[in-house]
């Protein structure tokens, strides 16, 4: 396996608080400043992405981890919610909770070690300072 990836997109200004963001081939989309920073009403913004991006990234790694474990999965769907907060003077996010939901006819407790696994070891949360937890209901 490889041990250096590049992941990149490009973006272009469309206007004071927003601009789009190219991911190559695959997709665009307009983005902005978040109305809490005087940005615009109805974009995605920079934070959300931020949360979206561990959360995403929580999904992805449950995924490719129950599958190596043999654990079948019936169901599974999950919130995030990020704290954006002032630290030494400065707003930073300072937790990301993600709350699942996971049906499956495996080994719950199985499940439970997985879902903790990847609290320590999904990439995009160890490249963040952000504390991020999961909450997962398993039925």
């Amino acid at each position: 396996m490889e041990t250096k990836f590049i992941f990149s997109n490009t973006l272009k200004l469309n206007g004071e608080y927003q601009a789009s963001i190219f991911f190559g081939d695959k997709a665009s989309f307009e983005f902005a400043t978040p109305p809490e920073f005087h940005g615009p009403e109805g974009f995605i913004s920079p934070e959300e992405l931020f949360v979206a991006s561990a959360h995403a990234c929580c999904l992805t790694t449950f995924i490719a981890k129950a599958k190596k474990a043999g654990i079948n999965l019936m169901f599974y769907e999950s919130s995030a919610e990020g704290v954006l907060e002032k630290v030494d003077g400065q707003l930073m996010f300072t937790k990301i909770a993600v709350k699942s939901r996971i049906k499956t006819d495996s080994d719950k407790e199985n499940v439970r070690k997985i879902v903790k696994q990847v609290e320590q070891s999904a990439l995009v949360i160890n490249s963040m300072k952000t504390n991020v937890t999961i909450e997962a209901i398993i039925e």
